[in-house]
């Protein structure tokens, strides 16, 4: 008898339901794309170029040069700053105890085997 149930209700709803769903889907999408595309529309402005008056001329080529020197300055501090407020990454943790152990396992010696001589200077 429970297995004849769901049969009932899927013969009841019919194979329109899918379609009557899909149809309410797609009208519902309709109107929200409708709405904002209204919106859109209420909000978009309008650009008018406006007439330069002969007073409002473009700067000098002197004021330009002036905040192009300006600029410069105001850049190489900023990078001075940062560079005097860097400072080393800590080492991972573990870090100075794994270069104390190497050290001492390879020896200072063959540390300095390992090192090379500079060029010598033609100067």
């Amino acid at each position: 008898m429970e297995a004849e149930r769901p049969q009932e209700e899927e013969d009841a709803l019919g194979p329109r339901s899918g379609s009557l769903l899909s149809l309410q889907t797609e009208l519902l999408l309709d109107l929200v794309a409708e709405a904002q595309s209204r919106r859109l529309e209420e909000q978009r402005a309008t650009f008018h170029t406006p007439q330069v008056p002969p007073s409002l001329a473009p700067t000098p080529p002197r004021l330009l040069e002036d905040k192009e020197q300006l600029y410069s300055t105001i850049l190489s501090h900023q990078c001075q700053r940062m560079e005097a407020q860097r400072s080393e990454p800590p080492l991972p943790p573990g870090g100075q105890e794994l270069l104390e152990l190497l050290l001492r396992v390879q020896g200072g010696g063959r540390m300095e085997e390992q090192r090379s001589r500079p060029p010598p200077h033609t100067c």
